[in-house]
């Protein structure tokens, strides 16, 4: 299952398609290709949540549409002014003086800018608080001088702006979060750029699931996610569960901590959901390679585990026990298949749950 390392780690990549943002593509093309000429200068933003794809959509769009014009890319996320303008010198022409002020800077580029034989296009990337007075500038620099800008910033940002600034901002884009089935789609498209074979559907599904339980459906946490899964995997060439929930416990949005979260309500399971619990970790323990359980499969392997210790399992005390691990996230239910659950702890975790929980006193298996 060899991988494309391009598609995993080079910050640059595109995908083949963008999917789920054709309107908003839409939006961008009627406006840059308007009948009326005399708005043809725009100053344009988009903003939304971290992650979710917003300078992603303007590489594309500017990539596929916006080929007659030159698109300098200038990142601002944790950068000073001069740092910004010094930047957009450099972007503009090939040796400038670049040991000058700022003010000195300014006036070169409003000069580049005004000799360009290619039509121009800003493309200012991760504006936020901090940054407002400079993009402000970039912003009636543009107006002044016939080209446009399209930038990307935090979801809120347009509310902090100055009315200053805002009069020289043309268009606000706000980029929605994606649904889940819209996440299962971008997943599955991804991991299908990135795998030269093909990889099975409960396996999208499952890294979906994840995304959506403990992110906000943000396509960045997919790719974190896969490239957290590619070393595990670089040997055998084998996605399983327990290596998406190592990817999961190393991606930095994805990290998750059972212990800290549920310690507390642990001591308040009663016996009837601690053997529920030992059903979990023995089912995985028995399927390895299964990654979610079915309610019915579950229910047989709670019947074996009360049976062992000579307990006659009820539907009803099943069905309670399974309401109490959902309403305290110690199983979860597929947001695809409602009738798959999964864990996010190995199934091993499971059964140091009974341990924990039961002391000395060991349920028979």
């Amino acid at each position: 299952m060899t991988a494309s390392v391009d598609a995993l780690f080079n910050l640059n990549y595109l995908p083949a398609r963008l999917l789920h943002r054709d309107q908003e593509l839409a939006t961008l093309s009627n406006l840059f290709f308007q009948e009326d000429t005399s708005t043809q200068a725009l100053n344009i933003l988009v903003h939304g949540s971290f992650g979710i794809g917003r300078t992603t959509l303007l590489r594309y769009f500017g990539l596929h549409e916006l080929t007659t014009f030159y698109r300098p890319f200038i990142p601002f996320h944790h950068k000073h002014a001069h740092e910004i303008v010094t930047d957009t010198l450099l972007a503009l022409s090939p040796s400038p003086n670049i040991s000058t002020s700022i003010p000195e800077q300014w006036t070169l580029i409003k000069r580049l800018i005004r000799k360009a034989e290619t039509p121009l296009v800003f493309t200012l990337d991760d504006v936020n608080f901090q940054t407002t007075e400079i993009y402000g500038k970039f912003l009636q620099l543009c107006k002044e001088n016939g080209v446009s800008s399209m930038a990307t910033a935090p979801r809120y940002f347009p509310r902090q702006l100055k009315s200053e600034t805002s009069r020289y901002l043309d268009v606000s884009l706000e980029l929605e979060p994606f649904s889940d089935q819209q996440l299962l789609d971008i997943v599955r498209h991804r991991v299908a750029e990135i795998y030269t074979e093909p990889v099975p559907a409960e396996v999208t599904q499952f890294m979906a699931d994840l995304i959506c339980m403990l992110d906000f459906q943000r396509p960045a946490t997919a790719v974190d996610l896969l490239q957290n899964l590619h070393p595990l995997i670089s040997q055998t060439n084998e996605i399983t569960a327990e290596k998406i929930r190592k990817a999961c416990l190393a991606s930095r949005t994805l990290h998750y901590d059972f212990w800290s979260g549920h310690l507390s309500s642990l001591t308040e399971l009663d016996a009837t959901t601690v053997l529920l619990l030992q059903a979990v970790g023995q089912y995985f323990i028995n399927h390895p390679r299964q990654i979610y359980v079915t309610k019915p499969s579950l229910f047989r392997q709670y019947q074996q585990v009360s049976e062992g210790i000579g307990l006659p399992p009820t539907a009803s005390q099943f069905s309670r026990a399974l309401n109490m691990l959902l309403f305290q996230d110690l199983l979860l239910r597929s947001r695809y298949t409602s009738e798959n659950y999964f864990t996010l702890l190995p199934a091993e975790g499971y059964l140091e749950i009974v341990e924990l929980l039961l002391g000395d006193y060991q349920l028979e298996q």
